[in-house]
């Protein structure tokens, strides 16, 4: 195979030899890839399993390359002369489809090599598609979609949400066949009647895999075109619709319309919603809090010690009071950069937990790898786990969020997921007992074929992307299936969020762009017949390997202005008593900082959640004492990575119950939660306050905080 060639550098196929005979020979390797049985079976194509989804920017270039892209600059505009040859200018395609050249958003890629899309065979099966986590949300598939017809149309440039910019010459972008407004065009035209034409096109954009079914509809729908390049333009167009195109498979139709998911159900319910607030790189959390006033053990004296030239004197802390007698300390401290979290924690709107974290069950320093089934201190496997919370994998390809809303739509509720950065585990449930996820972007939602080229064009769009057999290709049906559910999503979704408005000023930065369009989103629950919300929105850039203080002054002071400015709109809205905020992050860092004045990567960490419901002014969980190793609580790893005392189920149960989440649906939510002790898990009572229409009074909430400590750590094992 591939690892004999590259040794040997020879491969062998029949009486053929390929390669130098030097170690790690490209023709060899090539050679091996191109003719290996998978590649050459014919027989493989049938199997609805084989294939693949395929990457976004494959697919531009596949247009470009089969269509015979050129770069044409008109030569007979007035004025100063041009420059008339350009690369090939695609801009900030990565903002448009998912993913561009040389520009990996982080060392993992555009993908994670083990996603498994949220709904589709391939979740039926278990199958993973890595490149589907970005070529099927709904601003990714309508972006590409919209930038390949204007690439056809017009050529390359502006027009329509294509993918370059303006070239600065002719204002108009007409669909005549001239190309005037673009840096180049795609110039192939075949040849023969209208069928041989489509079939040719077909083999250059599909392989041939086009189905007879999909040809014909195609070559009817264009067959109004006045004439022959504009019919090419108008094929060209459909064909990249097709699962076909989008990957390696065939397809068969069943014959049957899909059928769009509704919503319905109890309407007497009042809305809840929560945002689940990701601090994506492992955030430096006992940098945002931070022991200030501890009487009988000098907690502080032990964090500036480990922490060194990284520690925080107490002069950039803002000061609060723990609000729990079982914590270390009597006072902590906020980083100086999030007031927002010390008004709300004053006002009683906000908690923090300390040293969170994900647990599949009670551990020590003692027996932590063998009873923790998750690659430890790993981006990748921590930040899917943390947001799957079923480390023995009950819900294979589910997140916490989507199998509440599971358990929600079963019950008649009408709930729904929302992801405002890409394709999340967190808001995916099982397929069939719940809404597939909705993803958008915090720019909005954008319009899709804004000027069609032909009648009903975006029924025949559907119609080529209708249902298919149990044998059909996997892949494909999941690009068919999840463009027409992001289409009619689309057409509805964006009337009612262009409808929207927002009353107070949001800073410019990614994260207030996103939580912005959560509160857009939420204005339509009562026209979406929602009473239960879901969103995930993200801030990056805290892997903070160097330079941690600088770091994180800045990425505090950005979080800082976006919850500032969420937290008065949704005031405003008459919402703030409905929603929670919980953050999260895969790991802390290290308490001891590296060489570089930055911290590596950690586990157990400082979190906290708000709302107007939130029962606050208390720093839940067990603040470490010690921090090194060896310590008495055996929490303590090397360079003070801290074992986590409070597990995630901890602040998910009291939260899913106040969702609405029954006793009975907690084991399905939560497949962890009987691992632990009840007196570690928050209630509902202790992590929110009565509704106000309650007959409930001061001292009730009290009994309540009194019968389940907030400093409860969880039994060590031995």
């Amino acid at each position: 195979g591939c690892v004999a060639a590259f040794r040997t550098g020879i491969y062998t196929s029949g009486s053929e030899t390929f390669g130098s005979g030097k170690y790690g020979s490209l023709e060899a390797m090539i050679a091996s890839i191109l003719l290996d049985r998978e590649a050459t079976a014919g027989a493989l194509s049938s199997d609805p399993s084989f294939g693949g989804m395929k990457e976004p920017v494959l697919k531009v270039t596949h247009l470009m390359r089969s269509m015979e892209y050129q770069t044409l600059i008109p030569t007979s505009l007035g004025g100063a002369p041009m420059q008339t040859t350009y690369n090939v200018k695609l801009w900030q395609i990565d903002n448009i489809i998912g993913q561009g050249p040389y520009d990996f958003p982080t060392v993992f890629s555009f993908f994670l090599p083990e996603y498994v899309p949220d709904s589709g065979p391939n979740l039926v099966a278990k199958l993973t598609s890595p490149e589907t986590m970005v070529a099927v949300t709904m601003p990714n598939a309508v972006g590409l979609i919209n930038g390949m017809f204007s690439l056809i149309k017009y050529g390359l440039s502006d027009c329509n949400d294509g993918f370059s910019t303006d070239p600065g010459y002719n204002n108009v972008c007409n669909d005549n066949g001239l190309f005037q407004r673009s840096y180049g065009h795609l110039m192939y035209q075949p040849n023969g009647d209208d069928s041989a034409r489509a079939s040719d096109l077909a083999l250059l954009l599909t392989a041939g895999r086009l189905s007879e079914g999909n040809l014909n509809t195609i070559v009817d729908a264009c067959s109004s075109e006045p004439d022959q390049p504009s019919k090419n333009r108008c094929m060209q167009q459909l064909i990249v619709t097709t699962g076909e195109f989008h990957s390696t498979n065939p397809i068969t139709q069943s014959g049957e319309d899909r059928v769009s998911q509704t919503t319905g159900g109890d309407s007497t319910l009042s809305y809840k919603a929560i945002v689940y607030f990701n601090l994506a790189g492992g955030m430096d959390s006992y940098n945002m809090l931070v022991p200030y006033t501890c009487d009988s053990i000098d907690v502080y004296g032990n964090y500036e010690e480990i922490r060194g030239s990284v520690a925080l004197p107490k002069t950039r802390l803002l000061e609060i009071q723990s609000g729990n007698p079982a914590q270390p300390c009597t006072s902590f401290g906020i980083h100086e950069n999030l007031p927002v979290l010390k008004n709300l924690y004053d006002n009683g709107e906000l908690n923090f937990v300390a040293n969170a974290g994900l647990l599949a069950k009670p551990v020590s320093a003692v027996d932590y790898r063998g009873e923790t089934p998750v690659q430890l201190f790993a981006h990748n496997a921590m930040v899917a786990e943390t947001q799957r919370e079923d480390l023995a994998d009950e819900f294979v390809g589910t997140g916490v969020g989507g199998r509440m809303v599971d358990v929600l739509t079963q019950a008649g509720i009408p709930a729904n997921t929302f992801s405002i950065d890409g394709q999340q585990v967190i808001v995916t449930g099982e397929a069939g007992e719940g809404p597939a996820q909705i993803v958008v972007s915090g720019n909005g939602v954008p319009e899709f074929n804004a000027d069609p080229s032909i009648n009903n064009m975006n029924d025949v769009i559907k119609a080529l992307n209708n249902a298919t057999t149990a044998d059909s290709g996997f892949y494909a049906e999941t690009w068919s299936s999840k463009f027409c559910e992001a289409i009619d999503t689309q057409q509805t979704l964006k009337a009612e969020v262009d409808a929207t408005t927002v009353t107070f000023p949001f800073p410019d930065s990614s994260i207030a762009d996103q939580f912005a369009m959560v509160t857009r989103i939420m204005q339509t629950r009562i026209n979406r017949g929602s009473k239960r919300d879901i969103f995930y929105v993200e801030d990056s850039e805290y892997d903070t390997h160097s330079n941690v203080d600088e770091q994180l002054v800045e990425n505090f002071s950005r979080i800082n202005g976006a919850m500032d400015a969420f937290v008065d709109e949704l005031k405003h809205l008459e919402l703030w008593e409905s929603t929670v905020v919980i953050q999260f992050s895969e790991f802390a860092r290290t308490l001891d900082p590296n060489t570089g004045d930055g911290t590596d990567h950690g586990w157990g960490g400082n979190h906290f959640m708000f709302g107007g419901a939130v029962n606050g002014t208390h720093v839940l969980g067990h603040y470490p004492i010690d921090f090194n190793e060896g310590d008495a609580d055996r929490i303590a790893l090397s360079r003070g990575r801290m074992i986590p005392t409070t597990p995630w189920d901890a602040v998910w149960k009291g939260t899913a119950e106040w969702y609405g989440i029954p006793a009975a649906g907690m084991d399905k939510v939560l497949p962890m939660h009987n691992n632990f002790p009840l007196s570690s898990l928050f209630s509902e009572t202790e992590l929110f306050n009565p509704p106000v229409s309650a007959e409930s009074s001061e001292a009730t909430a009290e009994e309540a905080l009194d019968h389940h400590s907030l400093g409860r750590q969880i039994p060590l094992s031995h």
